[in-house]
């Protein structure tokens, strides 16, 4: 697993033009059921926004399903030090990082991402007052 863009979740990841925190990609392991287990899966967060997709080669077809991060809860798991699970009303994502490092990066990542102001993610095309279908193929937006 791997990340495309390295961001620290500081202020240098913003972008200074627009003050958006720049896009974040990369590979993590995603909890499926229990026929499947984990599986690794390309997720990118962007214009607060956290999405994922097959693999990264398959972008170009559309998400698999994507949350709005304004009123999500990241929560590090208790034991497992590479996993943390983000939930929005009654949605939960269980995420696994490669390792507690790469966890952090993450988490820091989509705290800043939920720091953007809203007016300008609201902007970029994106309005999270309810669940949607901007972006996916297969599964809704969830926001609040």
């Amino acid at each position: 697993m791997s990340e495309k863009s390295s961001s620290s979740g500081s202020d240098e990841d913003v972008d200074p033009e627009s003050g958006q925190p720049v896009e974040f990609g990369g590979v993590v392991s995603k909890w499926t059921n229990y026929i499947h287990g984990w599986q690794d899966r390309w997720v990118v967060l962007k214009n607060n926004t956290l999405s994922y997709y097959k693999s990264e080669d398959e972008r170009e077809y559309g998400c698999r399903g994507s949350l709005c991060l304004s009123k999500a809860v990241i929560t590090p798991h208790e034991f497992d030090e590479c996993r943390f699970d983000i939930s929005v009303n009654d949605s939960v994502w269980y995420l696994r990082a490669e390792d507690p490092e790469h966890r952090l990066q993450w988490i820091e990542s989509i705290e800043l991402h939920k720091k953007a102001p809203v007016s300008r993610v609201r902007s970029a095309g994106i309005t999270c007052l309810g669940t949607h279908f901007l972006c996916c193929r297969r599964k809704k937006i969830t926001c609040l």
